[in-house]
């Protein structure tokens, strides 16, 4: 990754990798503010599944509420997602701890279910789709087109069939992409 992406700068904390081009290694949590003390550290597990990452965050209890977790959380699955082969980040927290539970599920985290006493937490990255955007632009096209041959309804089709094609060639462009 870019070097130029660190750190990470969240409302309250920078988020920095100890070695910045393993990434996907351990990283730690500072204050943005003046003194910059430390206050935590992420690190990162592979799991068995390809495109699938664990990442765990370790907090001083001070900074263990909720608005904080969810800071953490969110920012690092943003930045997680950029890698185009991870498609899946998944984490726990303890059973009982509602500050972090809280944190986490606002962080956008889904729930999953009950392992080994922690709750299993997990967020997929979103999937793009062009077809209807391409649909959309195809019949404006083929209305366009469709007045200027006086002729409303051939046109109206053609551009919908052709923006649909547009878009599910471009949505199994970027299927094939997360496949490999």
């Amino acid at each position: 990754m870019n070097e130029k992406l660190f750190p990470i700068e969240t409302r309250h904390f920078k988020l920095m990798p100890c070695d910045v081009k393993e990434y996907l290694g351990k990283w730690t949590i500072s204050l943005k503010d003046g003194n910059q003390k430390d206050v935590g550290n992420i690190h990162f597990e592979d799991t068995q599944f390809k495109g699938e990452v664990k990442i765990f965050v370790e907090l001083l209890p001070e900074y263990e509420e909720p608005k904080y977790i969810e800071e953490i959380f969110f920012m690092m699955a943003r930045f997680v997602f950029r890698d185009p082969e991870i498609g899946t980040i998944r984490t726990q927290c303890d059973h009982e701890n509602e500050d972090w539970i809280k944190g986490i599920e606002k962080a956008g985290y889904v729930y999953r279910e009950f392992k080994d006493g922690y709750d299993q937490y997990s967020m997929n990255k979103q999937k793009t789709s062009w077809m209807g955007l391409y649909m959309f632009l195809g019949m404006i096209a083929g209305f366009i087109i469709g007045i200027t041959f006086s002729n409303l309804w051939a046109g109206t089709i053609s551009g919908v069939l052709t923006g649909s094609g547009i878009g599910y060639l471009l949505d199994k462009k970027t299927n094939i992409r997360k496949d490999k």
